[in-house]
């Protein structure tokens, strides 16, 4: 195998663990719809699809019709849900593709229901119920009036009712009252005669904290991905980080006292000081606001960042080592030795979330797939088809 210049390591044994401990707390009769938008999370769509799909996933999550049809198109055959809303004109690729689709308004339904009708096929759609997100779904107080009518269209499959909770990690009673809401209103219906095969609520964190929301399939996003939303959460389940992140030094140069690091002059040395470069900057998808602080591993030890990250390269102090090489490894997040860098230390130095950290890295670094501690497959830039 070719060696890069920067690369991050999926550990698909990793994300098995994840999933098979995320098993052990639901009953048998609930279902795992993984969230795989924004190229899940970073960790690469097609790859990880196809691996879930083996590991026994029931359904896919995705944000817009394209990242649907990426799957459809490197042969992913699990149901696929779009789960936010998609705009009107997109609603035939949507029904070519097989694919399932939120709803929020009456209107949208009734749209579906004609291109359904038209094309001579079905719509699959999920209602999404706002008991208190704000973002998207049938508002919760008119929810049952607008379902019932939605009911009444031709064409449609009502395939799935659901909601999303914003504080499942922070605000317990408020999360109570949304699960006590989304309850009433799928009894009410289910007294109607208006039933569905799929009633799900529960993201990562209302996995951990709220068994009553798993119904019957809950919506795993980071959680599978080794990460937890909370650091309140990290000690109810025990799962690993995925995904790892390298790179290697490019140059090694010793410089005196005095001399000014990168853009804007924002570091000088104060003392004769070995400088490395390493192959990554913000246009991998290191934040420029790591600049002049936070870490990186080198040999096992934590070296900071020096002066301004720049668009493909970033400076690390090596003082203190002993003939650093062109070549040698570095470790933005992940372990080395005893060491280990965080995705959630480096969400804390950038002022940000840890879906954020993992969700940037841009697809010009490659991805290598590991398995019983060997490469598996790998996605780079250039690559139509994850191979070796």
């Amino acid at each position: 195998m070719r060696s890069f210049p920067t690369w991050v390591e999926i550990d698909l044994d990793a994300f098995k663990w994840n999933l098979d401990r995320i098993r052990d707390i639901l009953s048998k009769k609930v279902r795992i719809m993984l969230v795989v938008k924004a190229d899940a999370y970073g960790h690469g769509a097609v790859r990880i699809s196809r691996f879930a799909s083996e590991c026994g996933v029931d359904m896919l999550g995705v944000a817009t019709l394209d990242e649907g049809v990426q799957l459809r198109k490197a042969g992913i055959k699990l149901p696929i849900l779009i789960i936010s809303p998609i705009l009107e004109d997109e609603i035939e690729s949507l029904i070519k593709n097989d694919f399932s689709t939120s709803v929020s308004t009456y209107e949208f339904a009734r749209t579906a229901s004609r291109v359904a009708i038209s094309s001579g096929k079905k719509c699959r759609i999920h209602i999404e119920i706002d008991t208190g997100m704000g973002r998207a779904g049938l508002p919760g107080v008119k929810a049952y009036e607008s379902i019932v009518e939605i009911s009444k269209l031709g064409g449609l499959i009502m395939e799935g009712i659901f909601t999303h909770f914003p504080a499942a990690d922070s605000d317990v009673d408020y999360t109570w009252d949304q699960i006590s809401l989304f309850s009433g209103i799928v009894d009410n219906l289910k007294s109607k005669g208006i039933s569905f095969e799929y009633i799900h609520s529960a993201n990562s964190a209302a996995i951990l904290n709220f068994p009553a929301s798993h119904f019957n399939m809950i919506r795993p996003g980071l959680l599978v991905y080794g990460h937890t939303s909370s650091i309140d959460l990290s000690d109810k389940i025990d799962v690993c980080p995925v995904m790892s992140f390298k790179s290697k030094l490019l140059l090694v140069r010793g410089v005196p006292s005095g001399a000014s690091i990168s853009y804007g002059r924002t570091y000088i040395t104060d003392k004769p000081t070995i400088i490395g470069t390493i192959a990554v900057g913000y246009g991998h998808g290191m934040s420029h606001r790591l600049s002049n602080r936070g870490s990186v591993l080198f040999r096992g030890r934590r070296v900071p960042l020096v002066g301004r990250v720049t668009m493909d390269m970033t400076m690390i102090d090596l003082s203190g080592f002993k003939n650093p090489v062109v070549g040698e490894e570095v470790v933005i997040f992940g372990s080395q030795g005893d060491e280990k860098i965080t995705v959630d230390e480096i969400a804390q130095w950038d002022g940000t979330l840890n879906y954020e950290v993992l969700c940037r890295i841009n697809k010009r670094v490659a991805r290598v797939y590991m398995r019983s501690g060997k490469v598996d497959t790998l996605k780079t830039l250039h690559s139509l088809h994850e191979n070796i």
